[in-house]
């Protein structure tokens, strides 16, 4: 697809999946996890995605920062995202004392869902979720199921507008997400 159509389109089909709510307080910034590079490394959607929450802690949205993602092989090691999201996010200056780790879940269901008990722990109800926009609005509906009152952010300029063509392929794999979350919901499964 020429470059041409490939940000009008991502732009139409990504807005409905787009999400973000204004600048207010919350008890906990929750940093949806993305795969890591073979090194262990993060990959750039994730670094995106610190670079956000990290922005959204220091303006004082939340005490807390959650990051959240299980283990993932990369060549002939293993890695959680969790560990390296917090790993990057103390090297960004984010001290331990507000630092928190979910590191068993594999989707977003499993991050809201695994989340759910530690938030719980800490007396979180309101909740900033981070993300890319075409991850957001999909994210807010299992996080609102787990009981708690998500609200949304991304990065102004995200990769979702920076690299259309890329952003095509997440945008049309969220739309599939949806509808296999959808129906799970009708046969009770989430």
């Amino acid at each position: 697809m020429p470059n041409s159509l490939a940000g009008p389109l991502a732009h139409v089909l990504g807005a409905p999946l787009a999400r973000r709510d204004p600048l207010r307080p919350a008890d906990a910034i929750v940093i949806l996890g993305a795969p890591v590079l073979p090194s262990g490394r993060v990959s750039d959607i994730l670094e995106e995605r610190l670079q956000a929450g990290l922005a959204l802690w220091r303006r004082g949205a939340a005490p807390l920062v959650f990051v959240t993602g299980g283990a993932v092989s990369t060549g002939s090691s293993e890695h959680t995202e969790a560990d390296a999201m917090a790993a990057r996010l103390r090297q960004l200056g984010l001290p331990e004392r507000a630092l928190r780790r979910e590191r068993g879940s594999r989707s977003t269901a499993d991050n809201a869902r695994l989340c759910a008990p530690l938030l719980t722990a800490e007396g979180c109800r309101r909740v900033w979720l981070v993300s890319q926009p075409f991850h957001l609005r999909r994210a807010h509906y299992l996080f609102r199921r787990q009981g708690f009152e998500p609200l949304c952010w991304s990065a102004d300029d995200s990769l979702q507008y920076r690299a259309p063509r890329r952003a095509l392929r997440w945008i049309v794999r969220e739309y599939g997400a949806i509808g296999l979350a959808a129906w799970k919901r009708v046969r009770g499964q989430l």
